[in-house]
């Protein structure tokens, strides 16, 4: 991040790979957001110049910025570009376009309600309480994936095998710099995460940055390796976690959980700010259903014959039954006990989120 956020002490700037370096979420300018488009990793490093809470709204709806977390803060940024010179209900129906960019992550709509509110209690300065309030979610964010790498790194052991897939986002990061630091070393396998290759160009950028020995795979790979012996542990983050311990995550989680349950191989989902307040069960969930056409291109390029549609359900849901931890800032729970998490005390400043 390019502004003092107050992170001094979660870690050493210069240490972070350069993903997360380099605004892993979005980085408010004052008139103006910048987001790093992670679609042109690992070959380019660009940046979007976002002016409207629009430009925000398409950048997610694009892909170019992903994570359930990355994108709340984007959103809430682009709110505030919103709020210049503009009226309260101007700013509702922003927030309105803005939700309806990931119906499926509901940190996204937290963080667009916590900054509705700030905004209607500050109604002299509007854009200010909303940057105020962004600015602490994303320095709790990142305080908050610093201690659930710190707790990750303490049940994963020394030459573990680690299959990821899609971007486990900073909780991976740090988890792999405090593994890093406690000297252990861990084998990276990437699945390479169908349609947009996220395990390809995210992850695995990460991890190798860090030095780690990493490689990847294609997305049905996994379930030989287990098999074979191949992978010790499998790794994911999660889009949101129920009360219950249903974890949602990127489409083809479902698939590797239950290899990893025939195998014997535990399963292990980074959710840094623990379950979410309003989600109970999977019935709570609604999976966004996007655009065929994604799977049937890649970067502008037709793969399939054409008149074949693609069909294109974003995200599984995976049962607490095959899930061994779900790792949060307050420690590691077992799913059938991750509610206990709101009796838990915080170390670091709640995130709203």
């Amino acid at each position: 991040m390019s502004r003092n956020l107050g992170l001094e002490g979660v870690y050493c700037e210069s240490d972070l790979p350069s993903l997360i370096r380099r605004s892993g979420m979005a980085d408010w300018q004052g008139d103006h957001v910048t987001i790093l488009d992670r679609r042109l990793l690992p070959h380019s490093k660009e940046f979007i110049k976002c002016t409207t809470a629009e430009d925000i709204a398409k950048a997610i709806k694009d892909m170019a910025i992903q994570g359930a977390f990355s994108i709340s803060i984007a959103a809430g940024y682009g709110l505030a570009l919103a709020a210049k010179n503009a009226t309260f209900e101007d700013i509702k129906k922003s927030a309105t376009l803005l939700k309806a960019t990931r119906p499926t992550g509901l940190a996204l709509s937290r963080m667009l309600d916590a900054a509705l509110d700030q905004a209607r209690n500050n109604p002299a300065n509007m854009q200010a309480a909303i940057v105020s309030i962004v600015d602490k979610a994303a320095a709790a964010l990142a305080k908050q994936g610093h201690e659930t790498g710190l707790n990750a790194a303490e049940i994963i052991p020394d030459g573990a095998t680690i299959l990821t897939h899609c971007f486990p986002d900073r909780s991976y990061a740090y988890l792999l710099m405090a593994a890093k630091a406690q000297g252990k070393s861990y084998n990276i396998i990437c699945s390479e995460t169908r349609p947009y290759l996220q395990g390809t160009r995210l992850t695995a950028l990460v991890a190798n940055e860090l030095g780690f020995d990493t490689k990847i795979i294609t997305d049905g790979m996994g379930g030989y390796l287990m098999r074979d012996g191949l992978i010790s542990h499998f790794i994911t983050a999660a889009d949101r976690v129920c009360h219950d311990g249903t974890v949602c995550n990127k489409i083809g989680t479902y698939q590797y959980a239950l290899a990893c349950q025939d195998t014997g191989k535990p399963y292990i989902t980074l959710r840094q700010s623990g379950p979410d307040p309003e989600s109970y069960t999977e019935k709570d969930i609604t999976v966004e259903m996007r655009d065929g056409k994604e799977i049937v291109e890649f970067q502008g390029h037709r793969l399939a014959p054409a008149g074949v549609e693609g069909l294109y359900p974003t995200f599984d849901i995976i049962p607490p039954r095959l899930i061994t931890s779900i790792v949060t800032d307050r420690g590691a729970f077992a799913p059938n006990s991750v509610a206990n998490y709101f009796q838990t005390p915080p170390k670091v400043p709640e995130a709203i989120l």
